[in-house]
């Protein structure tokens, strides 16, 4: 279960950087939008830029829990299978 309790902790982790994300973009969202009134095309382009990270970000971070919980779902299914090997049309795993 050693495994499984790192991919916990990485999906734990994941979810407080997204949080951290969460407080950081709208304060930059608003740094940008009080650009746009000094320097207008500054600042929408640093609005735009921080609408592309952060929405990439995001994008990433989802995707890495996506991938740690299909590991722990493959790590379900060969507790299941009494530890033998799976066998998949995808792909073979061997010991």
């Amino acid at each position: 279960m050693e495994r499984r309790e790192e991919l916990l902790a990485w999906i734990a982790d994941t979810h407080r950087l997204q949080r951290k994300l969460a407080m950081v973009f709208p304060v930059l969202g608003v740094v940008s939008i009080a650009l746009m009134f000094w320097r207008g095309a500054v600042g929408a382009f640093a609005l735009i830029v921080v609408a592309l990270v952060a929405i990439c970000s995001f994008w990433v971070t989802a995707a890495h829990n996506a991938s740690h919980r299909q590991k722990l779902a493959e790590l379900d299914r060969v507790a299941r299978n009494e530890g033998k090997p799976l066998q998949t049309a995808h792909r073979r795993w061997h010991h």
